[in-house]
């Protein structure tokens, strides 16, 4: 049985799948409280822990502690809800690339209870008028430097009403940022359920038409519990670096769920090349690192030629087949541990893997 849903806009809870087809749910060691809330676990509730001077989220100029995101996360939260009318359950689409504005739109976005739609920037109006059609979508945030195809959309659009406009730089200088200075940085996060579906991740490489997973607060909560505490070890002195981007459910969780979970830090790149990637290892001493095998190739290389990505002491390999001569060389070259993970948009991150104490080729 589901819990009530805090959901005033009831259409994901309509449109989930008949319980009978649903898996067994093991559970027995998840946190069975009445509410769940992840824009709250990830900002207030980390500023309580005692966190709120950890560096957050590091990208395109902008740095902000844990406390700074709380804040800023809170003031959008109102803008929200008292200058655009979201309610709670509504769908709010995100198109921006990966950056610390996005993050804390999304972090927003979900603390008054909206069901979030990531997107990548490279989709034209007709890919995202299929997302909003599927979706029933009113409400878009999007970074500035990237408004047309969303405009167009909403232009031919019988749901989509309002397009938001947000600055991904570190200028502040766009509609949402505007009305967002003024608002209080206290917020009265919505009390969704554990079971509310909180995100909606849309599937590459699928045929025909959009599909969309669903997936509950609990869900986003359990990925970072299961994977990157059990299987990853993830502490605050940790710095995540990656090339995924956050529209998909890879980047999400290995780029802002796990490191805010756990006080960490995340380091966000809009041009992920392995370059970049190199760069900002060696920049801000990132310890773990979510790219794909042709990426650590590059790093290998870079090895050779007298960069130091000493700090890492992990690296993820997904996305595609690891190679174990990948595997092997980082090894001997390195002495750090590489896993492997398989995971899939419908199970929203990594569930099977290599572990630090038992990996193969």
């Amino acid at each position: 049985m589901l819990n009530q849903s805090a959901h005033i806009d009831n259409f994901t809870r309509e449109n989930l799948p008949d319980m009978s087809t649903w898996p067994d749910l093991l559970l027995e060691d998840t946190d069975n409280s009445s509410w769940l809330n992840v824009g709250y676990e990830l900002t207030d509730l980390m500023v309580e822990k005692g966190h709120g001077d950890n560096v957050a989220l590091i990208g395109n100029g902008r740095q902000r502690t844990y406390k700074e995101l709380a804040d800023w996360t809170n003031r959008l939260a109102h803008v929200l809800t008292d200058e655009i009318g979201v309610v709670s359950g509504n769908r709010v689409l995100i198109r921006s690339a990966n950056n610390p504005a996005m993050v804390a739109c999304w972090l927003a976005a979900t603390k008054v209870g909206a069901v979030v739609v990531n997107t990548m920037p490279m989709l034209r109006a007709g890919e995202l008028a299929q997302i909003v059609d599927k979706g029933e979508i009113e409400f878009a945030l999007c970074d500035t430097r990237i408004l047309d195809e969303i405009e167009d959309c909403r232009k031919g659009s019988k749901f989509l009403k309002r397009v938001i406009g947000f600055d991904g730089t570190a200028n502040f200088d766009a509609e949402l940022d505007r009305l967002a200075l003024n608002k209080s940085v206290k917020f009265k996060t919505v009390q969704t359920s554990q079971d509310d579906v909180a995100l909606l991740g849309f599937t590459s490489g699928t045929t025909g038409s959009p599909k969309a997973t669903m997936h509950f607060h609990r869900d986003l909560i359990s990925i970072a519990d299961g994977y990157a505490k059990e299987i990853l070890n993830v502490v605050p002195e940790d710095v995540f670096v990656g090339s995924p981007p956050l529209a998909f459910t890879f980047g999400l969780g290995g780029l802002a769920i796990f490191p805010l979970r756990f006080g960490a830090t995340a380091t966000l790149l809009e041009a992920a090349s392995p370059k970049n990637i190199i760069e900002i290892i060696e920049k801000y001493k990132a310890t773990i690192c979510f790219t794909a095998p042709t990426a650590y190739r590059v790093m290998l290389d870079a090895m050779d030629n007298g960069s130091d990505l000493s700090s890492l002491r992990l690296a993820v390999s997904a996305g595609e087949t690891l190679p174990g001569a990948v595997y092997e060389s980082w090894i001997a070259k390195t002495g750090k541990p590489m896993l492997d993970g398989i995971g899939a948009t419908e199970m929203l991150h990594i569930f099977l893997t290599n572990r630090l104490d038992d990996h193969a080729p």
